[in-house]
């Protein structure tokens, strides 16, 4: 009896302290893996990083999303990093961590290429497939740029406005230049002379090429050529040498630069010249990459009064143009090292197809084609009618041609593009012509592509 009531007693106790584990396991459980003092669930934390800053959209979008997730046990914050080589670096460090970033935006495909090869993405497709996400409501054509043997780590999220020259029209009003509905790099380099005054710290230029951040920012020869034209047919070699709309588009921005319409690149990078900065302060009449739009309408920090005008791309003065690229962009990831996968995916879900209305004051107008058009193009314009130039922000900012292609080719792309830079410095520096600089580019990038 004494044996039976012994053996009873120990039973019990197995299961008490059995008991208590479970209810300690469900608790952590329960807070996405993160117990709290005294028993207290935590939120779990989406730890959300992209390159836009926190006041131009993101901030408005985390707090909008904390307060319809507060009930479900889900909050996220952002951190900012900047879109450039050193920025970049910085976002993959930590994508090794499964503690600094659950949810992150790349702003090219190359990016999701190179991560999605490095063991840095998530594939989707399960996701995807278990919860019936609507992902056909980005395009299926669109969705498809970051499908990477056969699975998808990454999706757009933006529509690719934005797309054009940016034009300081009260400039060009004075001058009584029209602003462009169509030109050519002749148009462009003869306009950008005539704009181009003074000498010194009070010289303003023609135009901006901010090839410091992105080094082939100038160069439109995408317009005259199908993608993936760098690869051979047989994809054994390559043909960055043997383009001439190529080496007319780099001559362009070469010519340019010399002509003094234009800082040069050596000045650009080692003045640490900006968009903003050249732009938006008076000292350049025209840059590329209309996504400043959103410091555009931010007066504070960047105090102007001139009238901001959107121009397409000038053109190719001898091929004709047959390719529309582009057209989306800001590519989200999961960070398959996250601890919180399950609430990452809740708020990408969320974001792209709700939360992205927040971005479209700062110009980032979202993809998904459930989302109220009318409300996005209201949210992006309201307050900045005196400085945006209405006409051409409809016509040419907001528009996305139809016939877009994308490449589809990604075979060494980190490896070619890093070659690719490295010959349009050379170029740009002075130290190779376009042609020697070109060809060296190809003998490279061939090395490469047989390894």
């Amino acid at each position: 009896m004494e044996e039976t009531m012994h053996y009873l007693k120990s039973k019990i106790t197995v299961l008490l302290i059995a008991a208590m584990l479970l209810c300690s396991t469900a608790a952590v459980f329960a807070s996405g893996g993160q117990s709290g003092s005294a028993g207290t669930a935590q939120p779990i934390t989406v730890k959300f990083w992209g390159g836009v800053p926190p006041e131009n959209g993101p901030q408005a979008v985390v707090d909008a999303f904390n307060a319809e997730f507060k009930g479900k046990g889900i909050q996220a914050e952002y951190t900012r990093f900047v879109n450039d080589d050193n920025g970049n670096l910085l976002l993959e460090t930590n994508l090794l961590s499964a503690d600094s970033v659950d949810v992150f935006m790349n702003y090219n495909t190359n990016q999701v290429s190179k991560r999605s090869d490095s063991g840095m993405t998530l594939d989707y497709l399960p996701l995807i497939a278990r919860d019936k996400f609507d992902i056909a409501g980005f395009g299926a054509e669109n969705v498809a740029q970051c499908n990477f043997n056969g699975k998808l780590y990454a999706f757009p999220t933006v529509k690719g406005v934005g797309r054009c020259t940016m034009i300081n029209k009260d400039m060009f009003d004075a001058a009584g230049i029209p602003v462009p509905t169509h030109w050519t790099y002749s148009e462009f380099r003869d306009i950008a002379k005539r704009l181009t005054s003074g000498s010194g710290a009070n010289k303003v230029y023609g135009a901006f090429f901010n090839t410091g951040q992105f080094i082939d920012a100038p160069l439109f020869h995408f317009q005259n050529l199908l993608p993936d034209w760098q690869y051979a047919a047989d994809l054994k070699s390559t043909r960055y040498n043997q383009e001439p709309a190529v080496k007319e588009a780099i001559q362009f921005a070469v010519n340019v630069m010399n002509d003094g319409s234009a800082p040069t690149h050596a000045d650009t990078v080692t003045q640490k010249l900006t968009q903003e900065g050249m732009f938006l302060s008076g000292r350049a009449a025209m840059t590329f990459g209309a996504w400043i739009v959103r410091n555009v309408k931010d007066t504070v920090n960047y105090p102007h009064n001139f009238v901001t005008a959107f121009a397409p791309y000038p053109v190719s003065d001898q091929y004709t143009v047959i390719n529309n690229d582009g057209g989306v962009g800001d590519f989200i990831s999961i960070n398959p090292k996250s601890k919180n996968t399950d609430a990452a995916w809740e708020f990408v879900k969320w974001y792209t197809t709700k939360g992205i209305v927040d971005m479209a004051a700062g110009g980032r107008i979202g993809l998904y084609a459930g989302l109220d058009q009318k409300v996005l193009t209201d949210a992006f314009l309201a307050g900045s009618e005196k400085l945006l130039d209405p006409a051409t922000t409809q016509s040419i900012y907001f528009y996305v041609p139809q016939d877009i292609k994308y490449a589809k080719v990604t075979l060494k792309a980190p490896e070619l593009t890093q070659i690719w830079s490295e010959s349009l410095e050379a170029i740009y520096n002075g130290r190779m012509t376009v042609e020697a600089g070109m060809a060296d580019c190809e003998a490279r990038a061939n090395k490469v592509l047989v390894q």
